[in-house]
């Protein structure tokens, strides 16, 4: 795969992101600042970006969206534990609403 393949594909991923941000703060902006750990100002700015902002921060070399889970030894022993698996779903939920 050539860089300008890579590049495209990483500007329209970012693109989609942006919208998805909108959308869902548009549907259920609490939850959605919930899941997307954004404070009320991050979301007031994501929710009134226009088409032309979107286009221009998407193309900027940076990706957009981080991952939340900031200690990879965490995210690793709940991946990779042997237990009972119905906890896993809450022990990540529980990782990923105390990470910021």
């Amino acid at each position: 795969m050539s860089f300008t393949k890579t590049l495209e594909e990483f500007q329209e991923l970012n693109v989609a992101y942006l919208y998805l941000m909108q959308q869902m703060l548009n549907e259920d902006r609490e939850a959605a600042m919930f899941r997307l750990k954004l404070n009320a100002e991050l979301a007031d700015l994501f929710q009134s970006l226009s088409v032309r902002e979107i286009g221009w921060l998407a193309t900027q070399g940076q990706f957009v969206m981080r991952p939340c889970a900031e200690n990879a030894e965490q995210l690793e022993a709940i991946l990779r534990s042997k237990r009972e698996t119905g906890l896993k779903e809450t022990h990540l939920a529980m990782l990923m609403a105390a990470t910021r």
